[in-house]
């Protein structure tokens, strides 16, 4: 299990990139679902758009921890 603190980070790391992912793409506007702005900083979004965030990280942590659970083969 992650620590939340960490998971946080990432997680709001993971916004910034994709946050700055589309603004090199010349969007200006991302709006969720429920019409809640995307395109602002972590500490800003809706907890459900944090969420999603959250997930990502899990699910790559996952993948890698499976990838690396073979041991040496």
């Amino acid at each position: 299990m992650i620590d939340p603190d960490i998971l946080e980070s990432v997680a709001g790391r993971v916004h910034d990139r994709w946050l700055a992912t589309k603004a090199a793409q010349g969007c200006t506007s991302r709006l969720s679902e429920t019409g809640e702005e995307l395109m602002v900083p972590y500490a800003d979004l809706p907890e459900p758009a944090k969420d999603l965030d959250r997930g990502t990280v899990r699910t790559v942590l996952a993948a890698l921890e499976e990838m690396t659970a073979g041991g040496c083969g």
